[in-house]
This record gives structure tokens, C-alpha cells and sequence, in this order.
């Protein structure tokens, strides 16, 4: 006979043991979901959190420091824009387990210390090219994770980041000349380097070809006309 003492231990036991295999599924759905993260979405979300916590240094630097109003506004557009980016990173991250680096990478560290250490006259020209030159990485960054990412979420945070990235990019370009600074940046494949410094050597292979062709033609006239003579 199953008395009350005996039925509270049974539902107890039971309870239990339905407590233990929700907790098993549930560590199990967490697994997987780590599981589902490739090594390239997480990489890009680290170090496009790293990029944006740099950037927002950067930009907060600028802000305080830059001596033209052109920097100041730039600073503090970078500032803002990278928080409103890097907020919606983490929560992508978060969701997806994916634990973030809490500092810029090494390098980041270092183009830092030396906006820091530069002088009110050198401040402008070195953070629009350390700039460029970071905002290109990003740039590269986010068309990585586009073509090899497997996460959807994580893909549409690199979507949503690229027209900020490049807009902040453009606006780093056009005040190079202000400043003083280089506008031929090194940008590897992403074809982000300068278009203006290659137009020079660009014209003149294609009018040293043209030349090239149209002597042949004449050439190939010339003899064609000296074969009628002789016969």
C-alpha cells in the first residue's frame, strides 16, 4: 500500500530526477552552441571587438587632443559609432558563448601609446594615418568573415559594421591632406590603397601599349606594301 510518506519521497525522487535531465539537455544545448561557432567567427568577433574597443580610445583621444576641429568631430564620430558597433558585438557574442578579450591586441596597445606620447604638433597627422591604416584592417576584417563566416548572426554584425567601417575610412582619406598625412595606405587585396597614387604609372603603361599597337600596325602595313612593290 502506498502510503503519504511513501507517494512525497516517489514525486521527490521524480522531481529530481526530471530536475537533473532538464540540466543535462540544457548543458548539452550550450555545448552545441559553442560547438556551432566556427574558428572564424570567432576570431572575427574578437578582434573586431579589440578594433572597436581600440577605436573608441582612439576616438576619445582625438577628441580631447586633436588640434584641428576637423580631428575633434572625427574622435568623437569614431567614439560613439564603435560603441553603438562593438554594443551590438557583444551581444552577438554573448549569445553565441563566445567569450571577448577585455583590451586592444598589441598593436593596438602600442599606436595608442604613441597618440599619447605625440606632441600637439605631430597629434593630427599620426592619428588620421594610424587611423587609415587600422580602419583598413577592420575593412578586411569584416570581407573575411562575409565570404568564410558560417554564422548567420555573426555574418550580419560584419554587414552592419562595413558601411560604418567605410565611411569612417572615406572621411580618414579626405583629411589626410589637411593634416599632412600620407593617403597611400597598404590594404593588401582589399584594394583600399589610394586610387590616386597609381593613376600616373597606370596612364602611362596604357599609352606605352597603345603606342606599342598601333606600331605594329604600321609596321605590318609598311612590309605588307613593300611585298607588292617587288613582285
Amino acid at each position: 500500500m502506498l502510503t503519504v510518506p511513501r507517494l512525497g519521497r516517489l514525486i521527490s525522487a521524480v522531481a529530481l530526477a526530471l530536475a537533473a535531465s532538464a540540466g543535462a539537455v540544457g548543458a548539452a544545448g550550450v555545448a552545441h552552441a559553442e560547438q556551432t561557432v566556427s574558428d572564424q567567427d570567432r576570431q572575427f568577433l574578437e578582434q573586431a571587438h579589440q578594433a572597436n574597443l581600440a577605436e573608441i580610445d582612439a576616438g576619445r583621444l582625438a577628441r580631447s587632443r586633436g588640434s584641428r576641429q576637423l580631428v575633434r568631430d572625427l574622435g568623437a564620430r569614431f567614439e560613439e559609432d564603435h560603441t553603438r558597433l562593438d554594443e551590438a558585438l557583444t551581444q552577438t557574442a554573448s549569445a553565441l558563448g563566445v567569450a571577448l578579450p577585455d583590451t586592444p591586441d598589441p598593436d593596438q596597445k602600442a599606436v595608442h601609446e604613441r597618440l599619447q606620447n605625440a606632441s600637439d604638433e605631430e597629434f593630427d597627422a599620426l592619428f588620421v594615418r594610424t587611423q587609415t591604416e587600422g580602419h583598413a584592417k577592420v575593412m578586411r576584417l569584416g570581407e573575411t568573415e562575409l565570404a568564410q563566416g558560417s554564422s548567420a548572426e555573426v555574418k550580419k554584425v560584419a554587414s552592419d559594421a562595413a558601411p560604418v567601417v567605410k565611411s569612417h575610412h572615406d572621411a580618414l582619406l579626405a583629411a589626410a591632406g589637411e593634416v599632412g598625412a600620407p593617403t597611400m595606405i597598404n590594404a593588401g587585396s582589399a584594394g583600399l590603397a589610394s586610387t590616386s597614387a597609381w593613376q600616373g604609372p597606370g596612364v602611362v603603361l596604357l599609352a606605352t601599349g597603345l603606342l606599342l599597337v598601333v606600331a605594329g600596325f604600321v609596321l605590318r602595313r609598311g612590309f605588307a606594301r613593300r611585298d607588292r612593290v617587288v613582285r
